[in-house]
């Protein structure tokens, strides 16, 4: 995936693990006990930082290879980690023993077609334990949609030396052509990457339905990290949702 491979030297700059999230995963570990945590679309693994130094058994799994390897390197003091290539297709693969937390995290969910989203939300119910718990995190398609939404903000990191842009192409209401163009700064000479790929949005209401239907309760939505309400107006789905 050349999208993610040119990403991969600026991602953890561009998308650091915030305190708010740091925040929702101690309120996760006290939900409940939390000995194995799963991360579909781990980027660089990380989130599953906070879980491996107190001994969870922590499974991270990316298409791309280049992400794989920086989170290899960030995960290696931890045996109780491993991270594999791998995409959503391979939840049930990879994910054995069942998860206590599954997390699908930075709007990976709509990287994938309609079917295979779909599929995922099936075999994530498979992967969890009874008891235990999805956290997942899109952004708001209905309301980008709604609004029209064409444009990112601006993404800068390392004091400007880092510059990410981000439009989108609506193609109708399931399919997003997203641009992106990374620049980082370089002497005289800043380097660019260009790249496009199609994004397949996921509306709230039918991430509902999926996810009740496939074994699910206690399914709740925030508009935040910060566990904020979520509205109509909310720019992001931040959703927990309990396996029964």
């Amino acid at each position: 995936m050349a999208f993610y491979t040119d990403l991969s030297e600026a991602y953890d700059a561009l998308f650091p693990v915030s305190d708010v999230q740091r925040t929702l995963f101690d309120k996760v570990l006290g939900m409940g006990e939390i000995r194995r945590v799963a991360d579909a679309g781990c980027g660089s693994g990380a989130q599953l930082i906070h879980f491996a130094p107190a001994g969870i058994s922590c499974i991270g799994f990316d298409p791309d290879p280049a992400l794989v390897a920086l989170a290899r390197k960030k995960l290696a003091p931890f045996p109780c980690a491993r991270v594999e290539v791998g995409g959503f297709a391979d939840t049930a693969r990879l994910v054995s023993p069942a998860a206590d937390l599954l997390l699908c995290l930075g709007n990976s969910l709509v990287h994938v077609p309609r079917d295979e989203s779909v599929r995922f939300v099936s075999d994530a119910s498979k992967a969890i334990v009874p008891g235990g718990w999805l956290l997942l995190q899109i952004l708001n398609y209905e309301f980008m949609f709604r609004h029209e939404v064409t444009e990112l903000p601006l993404m800068r990191a390392e004091g400007g030396k880092i510059e990410f842009r981000r439009r989108y192409t609506w193609e109708g209401p399931k399919k997003v052509r997203f641009r992106t163009v990374l620049r980082i700064a370089e002497g005289n000479e800043p380097r660019i990457f260009r790249n496009e790929i199609p994004l397949y949005p996921v509306y709230p209401e039918e991430l509902w339905e999926r996810l009740s239907g496939e074994g699910f309760s206690s399914i709740r939505y925030y508009g935040d990290f910060a566990c904020s309400e979520f509205t109509p107006e909310s720019e992001a789905l931040v959703c927990m949702a309990r396996k029964s």
